[in-house]
């Protein structure tokens, strides 16, 4: 489990071969892995936070800021997006910058 205390000040953004791209309005995305070519699907959620990961916003502002749209405290949004962030960056979707 990620150390929450430390993981909001994470940084992370998207990494330099990915792709995202939002099918419409309440169907979430696809992440596209341009130099493998492996597709994944993301929900609405999902597809709002990774837009949120612009290499400047702290996972907490993240947090907080998805917490401010959907019916979710900011600190279960924090800790559900660090997890997500953490397995994201071990798919190599994600980097860590800061």
């Amino acid at each position: 489990m990620t150390d929450m205390t430390s993981a909001g000040e994470d940084v992370y953004r998207l990494a330099e071969d990915v792709s995202l791209q939002p099918l419409g309005d309440g169907e979430g995305g696809v992440v596209l892995m341009l130099k493998s070519g492996e597709i994944y699907t993301v929900n609405d959620t999902t597809l709002d936070f990774l837009s949120k990961l612009d290499g400047a916003r702290s996972l907490r502002a993240c947090a907080e800021a998805i917490a401010a749209v959907y019916d979710v405290d900011a600190a279960t949004a924090m800790s559900d997006l660090a997890e997500i962030a953490a397995d994201l960056s071990s798919e190599q979707i994600v980097i860590r910058v800061a």
